[in-house]
């Protein structure tokens, strides 16, 4: 028994010397197994934000990843989405993983959605194969959705991955979110409890609906955008001096959706927010967005320039107090940002 044993655990040194043998051989030469080149390991982030914090697995459900040579072309391109049955995408071990490159220097290019591709309406990307040029890459907007919620698009691109024969590389990608959102509440001094949703016209305008490759700004007609929201809140009285319940002051709400902010050096083809008396035409409000935006970083945003706050940033709220058709206070604020800022209109 004793002789069986050390002849059997003999031989099973043997066999673990020769699996390691083999494996060293495997390592050092690949040549014979193509596919098994050159790997690379993309990962995608989306810390590009306020809060400065990853987000990805908890707002990114749709990624298309792309690979492109030095001559712009896409040599690889992988595809991901969460579906009822699964959700690779909130997985903290998500990524794309390319093998089979030729060594060379690429640049990876992402786009993100919170929903499959094929679900996307109205803020869409281009859908590009293997042999393409990136640069024929476009995020547009349907022009004849701008009353409606914007699809949630993420862009993202990083260059220099340099690939050697036969060594493993990685990229990370970090993602820049393209549709902001905007709540505006309309409070009355004059007349307050006349103060309804319908009694105005709320537009932003701009020339942000299309985007390059590169998420640059192209040429483009104007865009309106109207809320895709309205309503009307009640406030009632609750003193026993009057009614209980007896309305004493009603404000207008309104939601809008829009793509990426830019700031321009021309301060007048800066987006402008616009709001109408509805029954007159009388503007009671017409200001740069871009600028009123950008007061309401505290001491910590303000290390970020005015364009890069305007891409971190997506959630804004503008509360205006108004007299009549005139405009006396702003209150600016950022959902994810714990205080705000409030403005007298010096005009008046």
């Amino acid at each position: 028994m004793k002789r069986s044993n050390i002849l059997h655990n003999g031989l099973a040194v043997l066999a673990l010397a020769l699996t390691a043998s083999a494996c060293s051989m495997m390592s050092e030469d690949r040549s014979d197994c193509p596919d098994c080149r050159n790997p690379l390991r993309v990962t995608l982030k989306y810390d590009y934000n306020i809060q400065r914090a990853d987000m990805f697995n908890d707002h990114v459900g749709a990624a298309v990843c792309y690979v492109v040579d030095e001559s712009d072309k896409i040599v690889a391109k992988q595809y991901a989405a969460n579906s009822a049955e699964a959700r690779p995408l909130a997985q903290r071990t998500f990524g794309f993983n390319f093998e089979g490159l030729a060594a060379g220097n690429y640049r990876i290019f992402a786009v993100g959605a919170q929903k499959d591709f094929g679900t996307l309406t109205n803020f869409t990307p281009t859908d590009l194969d293997e042999g393409s040029s990136i640069r024929d890459l476009r995020l547009a907007i349907d022009h004849a959705a701008t009353d409606q919620p914007l699809d949630t698009l993420w862009h993202g691109a990083v260059g220099n991955i340099q690939l050697q024969e036969r060594q493993p590389a990685e990229a990370e990608v970090s993602l820049m979110r393209d549709t902001k959102n905007l709540s505006i509440m309309l409070v009355q001094n004059t007349n307050p409890t006349d103060n309804y949703a319908e009694n105005y016209d709320v537009s932003i305008t701009d020339n942000n609906g299309l985007l390059d490759y590169d998420n640059s700004q192209l040429a483009d007609p104007e865009l309106t955008y109207t809320p895709y929201a309205s309503w009307t809140s009640e406030t009632v009285e609750e003193e026993s001096s009057r009614a209980p319940g007896d309305v004493i002051q009603r404000t207008a709400h309104f939601d809008l959706s829009f793509g990426r902010l830019f700031e321009h050096a021309d301060a007048s083809k800066n987006a402008r927010l616009v709001i109408r008396n509805h029954q007159t035409g009388d503007k009671i409000v017409d200001i740069d967005l871009v600028y009123y935006l950008a007061l309401v970083r505290n001491a910590a945003e303000n290390r970020y320039g005015v364009q890069e706050f305007l891409d971190r940033a997506y959630d804004y709220r503008l509360d205006f107090i108004l007299e009549g058709n005139e405009w006396r206070f702003l209150t600016l604020s950022i959902n994810v940002i714990g205080w705000s800022l409030r403005i007298q209109n010096a005009s008046i």
